[in-house]
């Protein structure tokens, strides 16, 4: 049974602030550990529940924050950025199931540090009129090649969204929200044996998992950005329209063109900060 299993660092026990995620000081360091061990505590769940096979893709930031050499070496490692399908590579067709470690909630939403993609970018996305979040890009684009989305861990908001637009997908709450950068968080030690409990019983349900996204293709996609040179730049691009000084739409036929579209925009963005 192969498993994908998606790790970012927001949505992990212990972490509640911007700096925790950003290279180059000690509070990152923590954080990339538990981070780690997050993922290590969902590849052994995945073992448990009867995967053979796991990969796992680092997904937050630079997209190279897990400390490789402390990674159950069971998993292979995706790590590393821009890549085509960003915080989702490595899956295929011929997975079982995917699992999100660590995430959180979508721009505008609430949630501890609760974004999509680019919290610098973006003030939200829609797509076909739903608030989307990464799980709403990722998961869909799982389902749009026949992968269940299995389950889910991060706070409280995230779980309400999950359950909204990924009914049959299992939610593991490891803290709750008390504002964008506060929480009541399990410990480490609890969270990942929650994670890994709770992973294993959602592979070993894998073969009759429901495929399911809350977007189905094609996409008519809508890009609110936090300022309007943001959408300058943006509007450069001949596919985009732009019905106000914030804001772009654009269509495309599949998840994949969503996700490489965003993960474009994120990167120019990028250049002019």
């Amino acid at each position: 049974m192969r498993i994908m299993i998606s790790v970012d660092i927001e949505g992990v026990a212990g972490v509640n602030e911007t700096i925790q995620g950003r290279r180059g000081n000690p509070e990152y360091e923590v954080a990339r550990r538990l981070m780690t061990q997050e993922a290590n505590a969902a590849i052994a769940g995945a073992f448990d529940g009867g995967a053979t096979d796991v990969i796992v893709a680092d997904s937050h930031g630079p997209m190279r924050n897990i400390i490789a050499e402390d990674l159950d070496e069971r998993a292979r490692l995706v790590s590393g950025k821009p890549r085509p399908l960003s915080m989702i590579q490595g899956i295929d067709g011929n997975h079982d199931g995917v699992v999100l470690i660590g995430y959180h909630a979508a721009a505008s939403n609430y949630g501890i540090m609760a974004h999509t993609v680019s919290g610098m970018a973006f003030h939200s996305i829609e797509i076909n009129g739903v608030r989307a979040g990464e799980p709403t890009l990722f998961g869909g684009y799982a389902a749009e090649i026949g992968v269940p989305l299995l389950a889910v861990s991060g706070d409280d908001c995230l779980a309400r969204e999950i359950s909204e637009q990924f009914p049959a997908a299992g939610t593991i709450i490891v803290k709750e929200a008390l504002g964008a950068h506060a929480a009541s968080s399990l410990s480490p030690a609890k969270s990942r044996e929650l994670i890994r409990r709770e992973v294993a019983k959602a592979v070993k349900s894998a073969g009759s998992a429901k495929v399911e996204a809350p977007c189905t293709a094609p996409l008519d996609v809508s890009v609110r950005f936090h300022k309007s040179l943001y959408a300058d730049a943006a509007a450069l691009l001949p596919m985009m329209k732009r019905p106000d000084a914030h804001t772009v739409c654009f269509h495309v036929d599949s998840h994949a063109g969503a996700i490489g579209t965003i993960s474009a925009l994120s990167l120019m963005i990028a250049a002019l900060q």
